[in-house]
């Protein structure tokens, strides 16, 4: 990923400054091809460039886990829980045409200044997905029906990505769902799978942030506990546009303004038909609209 960087950081060096020394540019085309070749990337390549708002990517994120191979699976045989949040909203509509207002399939939430979401009619339960459809069965009852492979998903909001590691944060003292998932999901036989965005990407060690907000200390205000998810597969804008084409992606900006703070910016690279695919994907959720239009 590194090396791709480079590559491309390279190719704009040269183009824009002219040089008649020979030896300096047989030295770059060198390196070039050196690092085509580290990062797969080859002269018949396309590269393009997009960039996601916060619910574009919350979109295409439900859009590829619905192709997922085990999601597939378990919509033919097997049980599929959907516990509460606002990524796995976008995943009930994408999975059982769920209908509700923006907020109701949602339990903790960060709001700016506290603010309140302002919701109609009842809260929606955990959605529960028995060989595809969508059945009414209480949640505790459902997770005690698990089965091997069967599929759990559970929201994040912290993320590092290249340590593999996801945590949520919880208000409640029993652990919250996440309490209430692990014995079937970290121990037990059910497969998590942690769908989220990578604006919630952070450094550091999610286990010493664990421990941190864990510990005995005097508190000011609220507090939230940080829960590092275990045994969990991460599912992220990367594995939604790799599940559309057989291409390399890497992630060059964040952020923006305009509507696109909290953005996430990717470059997409491989054969034209693989980029188009993918392209042709992003074109229809282009668009979408904010979680919460007006807070």
């Amino acid at each position: 990923m590194k090396q791709f960087i480079l590559f491309i950081a390279s190719v704009i060096i040269f183009t824009s400054c002219k040089t008649d020394n020979k030896e300096t540019n047989k030295d770059f085309m060198e390196n070039e091809k050196n690092i085509s070749s580290e990062t797969g990337f080859n002269s018949d390549d396309m590269v393009s460039c997009i960039s996601l708002t916060v619910a574009e990517s919350k979109r295409l994120i439900a859009k590829g886990i619905i192709k997922h191979p085990l999601v597939q699976r378990k919509l033919a045989s097997g049980m599929i829980i959907i516990t509460r949040g606002s990524t796995n909203t976008y995943i009930a509509e994408e999975l059982t045409g769920l209908d509700a207002p923006r907020g109701n399939f949602v339990t903790g939430r960060i709001t700016p200044n506290g603010k309140e979401i302002a919701t109609e009619g009842e809260r929606v339960p955990e959605i529960v997905i028995v060989d595809g459809k969508w059945v009414n069965m209480p949640f505790q009852e459902a997770l005690a029906a698990l089965k091997e492979d069967d599929i759990v998903f559970k929201g994040g909001n912290l993320l590092n990505y290249e340590k593999k590691q996801v945590a949520v944060t919880i208000g409640s003292t029993d652990g919250g769902t996440v309490g209430r998932i692990r014995p079937y999901t970290a121990e037990g036989p059910a497969h998590l799978i942690v769908p989220i965005g990578l604006e919630k990407e952070v450094y550091g060690d999610l286990y010493d942030y664990e421990k941190i907000l864990s510990g005995n200390m005097k508190n000011r205000g609220f507090v939230p506990r940080v829960i590092v998810h275990k045994n969990a597969e991460i599912f992220t804008e990367i594995e939604a546009i790799k599940v559309f084409g057989d291409v390399n992606v890497i992630p060059y900006a964040s952020g923006g303004i305009a509507g696109s703070e909290g953005a996430k910016s990717f470059a997409i690279y491989g054969s034209p038909a693989e980029v188009e695919k993918v392209l042709r994907i992003i074109s229809e959720i282009q668009g979408e609209p904010p979680f919460i239009k007006d807070l």
